[in-house]
């Protein structure tokens, strides 16, 4: 599978899945709640919100990377993240993300 084709298919899936609502807004992990990643989504114009991490069974990201970045939006307004993550939170403490399957062991 190629790397685009996986990143639309993350996408699709994140965007497919339930929608959990937080609103508590994150500029990092620290901000968040022990059981919550500071996480930015696919979205244009996104704002990280402290969300759930991937539990046994969900969809993971494999080898997914934090962010540290200033965002931009359309009314001038800056916001620098640091170490937010993208699409997904990582899996659950005790739960790992398996290379192959794509999902949290």
């Amino acid at each position: 599978m190629s790397p685009i084709l996986g990143v639309l298919l993350i996408a699709a899936v994140a965007l497919m899945s339930p929608c959990v609502q937080s609103t508590q807004m994150c500029t990092k992990d620290a901000e968040c709640p022990k059981d919550l990643c500071c996480l930015l989504g696919p979205i244009r114009y996104a704002t990280p919100h402290c969300m759930p991490y991937q539990q046994p069974g969900q969809q993971c990201r494999v080898n997914a990377e934090t962010i540290t970045t200033n965002l931009t939006y359309p009314d001038n307004s800056r916001l620098e993240v640091k170490d937010v993550n993208f699409i997904l939170c990582p899996c659950a403490e005790g739960s790992s993300c398996n290379p192959r399957t794509g999902i949290c062991d």
